[in-house]
């Protein structure tokens, strides 16, 4: 069960992805490489907390807050090293 729920939430990222133009290719390492920025991955973030967790999420400029409706909160930072 999980491995298709994790399956349904990949291709839901992937169908967002080309609906908003991300530019965002998954490709063999043998093809052109791709550029991720911060905002690429907190969406995504947010996507799977979404789909995958009984949480809500709040996008803030580097973060992403995912709130557990059992009281707990993250606030997940994303900065390219």
């Amino acid at each position: 069960m999980k491995d298709r729920k994790v399956e349904l939430v990949i291709n839901e990222v992937l169908r967002r992805l080309a609906e908003d133009n991300a530019g965002l290719t998954i490709s063999p390492i043998d093809e052109r490489p791709y550029l991720l920025t911060e905002k690429d991955i907190l969406r995504d973030l947010a996507i799977f907390a979404d789909e995958v967790f009984d949480a809500e999420t709040e996008q803030e400029e580097s973060a992403v807050v995912v709130k557990f409706h059992n009281g707990q909160t993250f606030r997940i930072i994303v900065e390219e090293t």
